[in-house]
């Protein structure tokens, strides 16, 4: 004989599991629906946001069943026990699992240290960041062949960030003690200049045995063009000092050959040949191809976000306008449809880069 109260009390209890995996799967799909309409309405933006709250609901789902669960409270207790040591040793061992770089991916969230775009330099690596994900960071190197290091080997690491404001960018060599450190110092800040550098200034490193160790610094403004303005500097030290008749040579210099006594090793130059501008800015254009179009993406998302500030404002005055039956109503709605015009431009223009980028 069927027992329709056993059946019955059996359903009621199989009631809070099916309400908890019910909502929590709607919970879920609603989350991932709205975060995915966000990105479209702002592309790129908040995908490792997006990546953490999915975890973090998964997790919360995970707990509320288990809880609910229709078992005794002693299976109860023995299966969040498990869940908990679950989760502590995931933690525990993180050091080598996916779990560690979660979890530096995050501090470096929280420290915002750099951004897409930026110049960084951690342990042998170069370059500008491409990526920002969960798990690992992106950076095309000044191959420009894209590197992804983990952000556990990021948190772990110090970490060097070339200031978008500016940076010194410097060249060093050596000369001898027979040219007089005046007149050195004088055609290194010269050489600077001219390869675009300003508030430039020349110390002296070292005094050895057989030469003096200068270093040449100027203060770059434009870091877009690191590399270029290295070389720049290095071929204007070069053209000053043989313009002037100072030869780069070490006096422990020595030549198999039989020259004459008057011989000096300077490159012939033409006086009447006017020199060409020394500033360069073709390596980083080519090379850093990329990590460029990332930054001006970023930069039209910046300029999304603040669209959609003006226009929400616009929109709350619009109907304010209306309420009080305001003449200025129309000059508002045209202002708005302008604003909403802009803003469609700038997020088409963000969805081909974002193509752009992934080919």
């Amino acid at each position: 004989m069927i027992d329709l109260h056993s059946i019955l009390a059996a359903v009621r209890a199989l009631v809070p599991t099916v309400v908890v995996i019910v909502l929590g799967g709607g919970a879920l799909w609603l989350a991932d629906r709205w975060l995915r309409r966000r990105a479209k309405k702002v592309p790129g933006r908040d995908s490792f946001r997006r990546e953490l709250l999915m975890v973090g609901l998964s997790l919360a789902v995970l707990i509320a069943l288990v809880l609910v669960l229709p078992v005794t409270e002693g299976t109860r207790g023995s299966l969040i026990t498990l869940f908990s040591l679950g989760i502590t040793a995931v933690i525990a061992l993180s050091s080598t699992t996916l779990a560690s770089n979660a979890i530096a991916g995050l501090m470096l969230r929280i420290v915002r240290n750099f951004g897409p775009g930026d110049y960084i330099r951690v342990g042998d690596f170069l370059g500008r960041v491409t990526e920002r994900g969960l798990f690992h960071t992106e950076i095309q190197n000044d191959h420009s062949d894209l590197v992804t290091l983990p952000n556990l080997y990021l948190a772990s690491n110090a970490i060097t960030v070339i200031r978008p404001s500016g940076t010194f960018v410097s060249a060093t060599l050596s000369l001898g003690y027979d040219v007089h450190h005046d007149e050195i110092e004088k055609l290194l800040i010269q050489a600077a200049e001219s390869a675009g550098l300003v508030e430039a200034f020349v110390r002296i490193r070292a005094l050895g045995d057989f030469s003096v160790t200068y270093e040449v610094s100027g203060r770059l403004g434009d870091t877009k063009t690191f590399l270029g303005s290295k070389s720049a500097l290095h071929r204007a030290v070069l053209d000053s000092l043989h313009h002037n008749g100072v030869e780069i040579v070490s006096p422990t210099f020595m030549n198999q050959r039989q020259i004459g006594g008057d011989r000096v090793f300077i490159p012939s130059i033409e006086p009447e040949k006017p020199s060409e501008p020394t500033r360069d800015r073709g390596p980083d254009t080519l090379v850093f191809d990329k990590a460029d179009q990332v930054e001006k993406a970023e930069d039209l998302r910046k300029r999304l976000t603040a669209f959609d500030e003006e226009i929400a404002e616009l929109e709350a005055q619009l109907k304010e306008a209306k309420a009080t039956s305001d003449e200025g109503a129309g000059a508002i709605e045209k202002t708005l449809e302008g604003r909403r015009r802009i803003r469609e431009q700038i997020a088409g223009r963000i969805q081909e880069m974002e193509s752009e980028i992934k080919d």
